[in-house]
């Protein structure tokens, strides 16, 4: 009798998984949000949740190390989604990385990215979700938007641009002049209308900020390989970033963004 309650024990524990390592969902990870709308806003680095069993990145050998949170990024792309839905009447896509920065840089490419193979899929995942994304802009738009959110502490007040000095924008400049970019009606043009202070200045010929000009994200998705999305890194300072005015940054970015869709963006669905 006793061996038989043993031997029950043993298998209703090993049939649990009762004392293995589980892997983790990759979607409770990622903030994911499918849109109707020909605008696709991300962010890889506010993310404050640990994935459990996976190591920190240490760095050695690779330029530019940095672990830092983007303070608030996360939050402030999740206001500024549900502020375009509002402003413009249809929902953007969002993708946002709520892992640790320091664990995960999905603004990198792979190499140097993660230290810990079981970070792969959670990479793999994010950056999965910004071309299913884009793909899903192509088809049903013909061509977009990308503006991919990060914090800077070198000007609270400030936004520095980052287009990879106008490569990631090139459709868009090839369309309608660097204009859409600086211009009055331009999305930083309608920025400064906003009241934000953008860095370069808009009637500067001063290069973009070569710490702001544009990482991985915006030069692996932006329109310069010949593909629909134009793509836009926006660095923003810690008050703009604090959180009793994410409301108002968001709401003011969103006004920017209507008038620039307005002027630049497709307002129909490519026919079947």
């Amino acid at each position: 009798m006793g061996r038989c309650i043993f031997f029950f024990v043993v298998v209703a524990c090993a049939n649990s998984g009762f004392g293995q390592e589980r892997p983790e969902s990759t979607a409770d990870f990622i903030v994911h949000q499918r849109g109707a709308s020909p605008i696709l806003i991300t962010a890889p680095h506010g993310g404050r949740t640990a994935i459990p069993g996976i190591a920190e990145r240490r760095g050695n050998g690779i330029d530019k190390f940095v672990v830092v949170r983007d303070d608030n990024t996360l939050e402030l792309a999740e206001k500024l989604a549900a502020s375009v839905e509002k402003a413009t009447g249809r929902k953007p896509h969002l993708i946002a990385a709520k892992f640790e920065r320091k664990q995960v840089d999905v603004n990198r490419p792979s190499t140097g990215a993660y230290e810990d193979e079981k970070a792969k899929p959670f990479y793999d995942a994010y950056h999965q979700a910004i071309a299913d994304a884009c793909k899903n802009i192509q088809k049903n738009w013909g061509r977009g938007l990308l503006l991919d959110i990060h914090g800077q502490g070198v000007d609270a007040d400030a936004i520095f641009r980052g287009t990879t000095n106008d490569k990631s924008v090139t459709a868009l400049i090839d369309r309608f002049g660097k204009q859409a970019i600086s211009g009055p009606k331009g999305l930083f043009g309608q920025l400064e209308k906003q009241s934000f202070k953008i860095i370069p200045a808009n009637d500067s010929k001063d290069k973009e900020d070569s710490r702001f000009n544009g990482g991985h994200t915006v030069r692996t998705y932006g329109s310069h390989d010949g593909q629909a999305i134009d793509a836009i890194q926006l660095e923003l300072g810690g008050k703009l970033r604090a959180k009793a005015n994410l409301d108002v940054t968001a709401n003011k970015i969103a006004d920017a963004v209507k008038s620039f869709a307005k002027e630049y963006l497709p307002e129909k669905r490519v026919k079947e």
